[in-house]
């Protein structure tokens, strides 16, 4: 698929997971950042796919599906699957259901137009929707699970010079979600752009230096011109101090409010 045109890319998934799961297919979400808040070679998709009946022939067929289309799109796809059943009443939806599809629901309450495909059969309002402390329990809970996957990637992952932008691609990323999660925390609302989450936060939190955060928008629009050794590892040590210092930060004001 030639340039970058996010709704042919849509209509293109669910176009191929109608053809290949038919009546078995109930409801597909968007969710992540994808399309409006990253540069073509910042962005990737998050789905949420949900289907009737999750067994072993239907996850073979959802993996084929999804290797056909990051290979035509070339881009990569995070995939989250789920059963109908959890769609509507999930049970333990904070410790069964995954961050990105916690997320997802939750998104649901202010984005409707996340979902790209939905089963006529299904009524909106018996969706499963996060309560508001399923919400700041969640958000509070991932901003740890960032900061101890951004330490493990860190100490686990050769620095070389074939993956250094990569890495620093996932540490910018895992700065923007933590800053999300906190204004979604201290609001007990869901957020969405990053550029509206940062003006959020410096109200929010006016005593704490977002300067990290701003550059990371410039880095972001100006990522293919990066290229100097020294100013990426500069880079690096600024947005994993900023991930160190502002979840340290978070977690002492959450224990204060």
């Amino acid at each position: 698929m030639n340039g970058f045109d996010s709704n042919k890319i849509k209509s293109s998934i669910v176009n191929k997971l109608l053809d290949t799961l038919q009546e078995n297919l109930v409801a597909i979400i968007l969710a992540g950042s994808f399309p409006d808040s990253f540069k073509e070679e910042w962005s990737d998709i998050d789905l949420l796919i949900v289907v009737r009946k999750l067994d072993f022939d239907t996850k073979l067929k959802l993996a084929r599906v999804i290797a056909e289309s990051e290979n035509n799109t070339r881009l990569h796809h995070g995939i989250n699957v789920i059963a109908e059943e959890e769609f509507l009443i999930p049970k333990f939806p904070e410790i069964l259901l995954e961050g990105k599809t916690l997320q997802a629901f939750i998104d649901l309450k202010k984005h409707l137009e996340r979902i790209i495909y939905l089963d006529k059969t299904i009524d909106l309002e018996k969706v499963y929707s996060p309560n508001v402390d399923t919400l700041k329990q969640y958000s509070l809970s991932n901003i740890g699970m960032f900061l101890k996957r951004n330490r493990r990637a860190l100490t686990t992952t050769l620095y070389t010079d074939e993956n250094k932008k990569e890495l620093l691609k996932r540490e910018i990323r895992a700065s923007l979600i933590i800053t999300k999660l906190a204004v979604q925390y201290f609001t007990g609302n869901p957020q969405s752009k990053y550029q509206d989450v940062l003006n959020q936060a410096k109200l929010i939190f006016p005593d704490f230096n977002f300067e990290v955060i701003e550059d990371n928008f410039r880095i972001i629009e100006k990522w293919q011109e990066l290229d100097d050794d020294k100013e990426i590892l500069e880079i690096f040590r600024r947005v994993d101090e900023y991930i160190e210092k502002f979840t340290r930060y978070v977690f002492e004001k959450s224990q204060s409010n």
